[in-house]
């Protein structure tokens, strides 16, 4: 569906250089609110929150910058001569990780992104039975359409949203940065396709779009939303095996699901050791802030591939790498 806006020129221009390197999964998270750009005209950029405090001073870059590979390290460039504020990134590739040592460093493995190839995508075998119960929901009075804002019920989406949001850790605000918080309005190239049960909406997925040479070549359920008092409790993988057959009916290549912050956390050559540990440790006693072991089995039942994202730490302590993280994605 998709819808198109008139839109100023930079954020035109940004669109445009999106479109050919934005493959990441996560690339339209630079389109969130309350994030700088550092531009570079007709090479790319990179976006960032400013994190302000006595002890939190830094700007964090929470994915991919939108650049040609081999133009990076004349982008960094660009942004450290201008930069004079400490700078965390994470939410990265690999690739970019490896160009960030260049200017000195450590690279740490933060978990997995879990993706699937949608052409070749098949929901069988016994691994896959919980999949195949969700998938047969139609037969239950479940049923799913791809709606504009204007389209659905406005008010039932933003309750929907209030309730989901109360069975969660962090009840109070949306989480950002290494996610994207919900827009309840259309926007460039956002999908969204809501669940109904005997023609009442009961959850969503907004899917967000990636690209690679002008086209979109993948999607990210970046968000997902149900109404808790219903059952049974798997429609929202419903709506994503639905819409999947859509995206594959239109030639799209890959879905994401995002990251699953500190789930088997691989060692690296060139990582900050404590910090390993730090995140270790967060998977398996912080759940009573985040829930990154649900969140973890959730996505491993769909047994799709997975590719490691990274954070890239320079002269900053732990502790204060910590709490600069806790403050900035909005985990309290």
């Amino acid at each position: 569906m998709g819808v198109e806006f008139q839109v100023d020129e930079e954020l035109h221009h940004k669109q445009q250089l999106m479109m050919l390197y934005g493959e990441q999964s996560n690339s339209y998270f630079h389109f969130q609110e309350d994030v700088q750009c550092f531009l570079l005209r007709d090479i790319g950029y990179i976006s960032y929150f400013h994190q302000k405090g006595l002890l939190t001073n830094v700007n964090i870059v929470f994915c991919n910058p939108i650049c040609a590979e081999e133009n990076l390290p004349q982008l960094f460039t660009a942004y450290f001569e201008q930069c004079s504020v400490k700078t965390l990134f994470m939410g990265l590739d690999i690739k970019v990780a490896k160009v960030l040592k260049q200017f000195g460093y450590s690279i740490n493995h933060i978990g997995p992104e879990f993706w699937m190839p949608i052409q070749e995508y098949k929901v069988s075998g016994r691994k896959m039975r919980n999949l195949r119960h969700a998938r047969n929901l139609g037969d239950k009075g479940f049923s799913v359409k791809e709606q504009s804002w204007g389209e659905v019920d406005q008010v039932a989406v933003k309750a929907i949203s209030e309730q989901w949001r109360k069975t969660k850790k962090t009840k109070h605000q949306e989480l950002r940065l290494l996610t994207r918080p919900p827009e309840f309005r259309d926007a460039w190239g956002v999908r969204r396709f809501y669940c109904y049960k005997d023609d009442k909406i009961v959850g969503y997925v907004f899917f967000d779009p990636y690209f690679k040479d002008g086209k979109v070549i993948g999607y990210c359920a970046n968000i997902l939303r149900s109404d808790p008092a219903i059952h049974p409790s798997d429609f929202l993988d419903f709506t994503i095996l639905e819409a999947m057959k859509i995206f594959k009916q239109e030639g799209v290549q890959t879905l994401s699901l995002g990251l699953s912050p500190f789930y088997d956390i691989q060692k690296h050559d060139d990582e900050n050791k404590p910090i390993r540990h730090v995140m270790q440790m967060f998977y398996k006693y912080g759940n009573v802030i985040y829930a990154f072991k649900q969140l973890a089995f959730h996505k491993t039942r769909y047994k799709g591939q997975t590719t490691g994202w990274y954070a890239c730490i320079k002269d900053i302590s732990v502790p204060r790498l910590v709490l600069i993280s806790i403050i900035a994605l909005n985990v309290f």
